[in-house]
């Protein structure tokens, strides 16, 4: 289940539904963008963040409130306040970047971009040279976490550094 918004939302027990409905319906392992994000924080032994949400406020501090439930410390949230997800489909590479530097702080261990509508996977070597750290976004963690449930997950060059970790 490949959206990040449309998960953490609901809380954690929103989440943990979705989770065991897919589950039970398709009969293989389930997870969600926001379960991926927390699992990969973890995976590369970050323990701040800092945030740079497209989102509007309320819904980028949800993020912030899904992350707190794994004791998952963010140092600083940032809000685009972008509405929708073509709107979000339209920031082109630099802009992207731009924002990824403005938002990385330096008492932060990554940088989390959640939002499956942004296209950033292209860019995640260029998002961590910019920033001098560890970038998540929302279709690569969900690309990982695809991987490591069906156990096919293998170091990978090109993709940041959580595809150069495997568990």
């Amino acid at each position: 289940w490949t959206s990040t918004s449309a998960s953490f939302v609901l809380g954690l027990d929103g989440i943990r539904q979705q989770i065991d409905t897919l589950e039970k319906l398709l009969g293989v392992p389930a997870s969600t963008t926001a379960m991926a994000f927390a699992r990969a924080v973890k995976a590369i032994d970050a323990k701040t963040v800092a945030i740079a949400a497209t989102y509007p406020e309320e819904v980028a501090q949800r993020f912030r409130s899904f992350l707190n439930h794994f004791d998952i410390d963010v140092v600083h949230l940032s809000s685009r306040g972008i509405v929708t997800a073509a709107e979000v489909g339209t920031l082109g590479k630099e802009e992207v970047i731009d924002f990824a530097v403005a938002n990385t702080r330096e008492d932060s261990d990554t940088l989390l971009i959640p939002d499956t509508a942004l296209h950033s996977a292209a860019w995640l070597t260029a998002l961590e040279q910019a920033t001098g750290k560890p970038v998540l976004t929302a279709n690569q963690v969900s690309f990982w976490e695809a991987l490591r449930l069906c156990g096919k997950l293998k170091p990978e060059t090109g993709l940041g550094k959580l595809f150069e970790v495997v568990e």
